[in-house]
């Protein structure tokens, strides 16, 4: 919930808290401000997507609105997956061997970079699209940044930490979803691994350039 207001992360909780709905009146009621305060909270995160309304009709008068957590609400929250996901993947390496794996790793990137297909395609410059790479890195879970964007000099984009580290320090052939995945969000760019978290390495740093023609 980075970026909002300490009464806007607990409007959320609140919800979260009350699947049901809140009107207003009772958020307000729950964050100890005026209604019109509320209102000007719950605005702004509902325009981020994070709400969703339903009008309740009552014995008398008008409906009245409750508020919900919109399925981009719950996303906000954390979730403690990281420990299944890694049994799962040990699981996985152990079963079907390194190959296998190999392959099933660059077939998940391909197929999640296609998922973000239109976004890689609207940029106008290589820069630009570096830059939504690892945004799109980031939205994954990987702490990147864009170290250089010139294709000229070798770009170079690093990630501070490893999403599988436990498990790809057994079984580096997961690491085939990172470069895989830049390659095929690139449009088909050389990218080559040079450093390894896994593998001992301060930083994940991924190196892309121009194939060759």
């Amino acid at each position: 919930m980075i970026g909002l207001h300490a009464n806007q992360k607990k409007i959320l909780e609140y919800l979260l808290d009350h699947s049901s709905g809140a009107t207003l009146d009772e958020i307000a009621k729950h964050l100890g401000i005026t209604k019109t305060a509320a209102k000007e909270h719950v605005i702004k995160i509902e325009n981020l997507g994070l709400l969703s309304y339903e009008d309740i009709k009552g014995g008398v008068g008008r409906p009245r609105r409750h508020y919900l957590l919109s399925s981009e609400g719950h996303e906000v929250f954390p979730r403690q997956y990281s420990w299944l996901s890694n049994v799962l993947l040990e699981f996985l390496a152990e079963d079907v061997g390194s190959a296998s794996l190999s392959r099933m790793m660059e077939s998940l990137a391909k197929r999640v970079s296609e998922s973000m297909k239109a976004r890689f395609e609207k940029r106008q410059s290589t820069a630009d699209l570096l830059v939504e790479i690892t945004k799109a890195l980031n939205e994954l879970g990987y702490r990147a940044q864009l170290k250089q964007s010139d294709l000229r000099k070798g770009a170079v984009i690093e990630a501070t930490n490893c999403v599988y580290h436990s498990v790809a320090k057994a079984h580096p052939e997961l690491c085939r979803f990172d470069t895989k995945f830049i390659e095929s969000a690139s449009g088909g760019m050389n990218v080559k691994l040079e450093s390894c978290i896994a593998r001992g390495g301060a930083v994940c740093r991924f190196c892309i350039r121009k194939l060759a023609k």
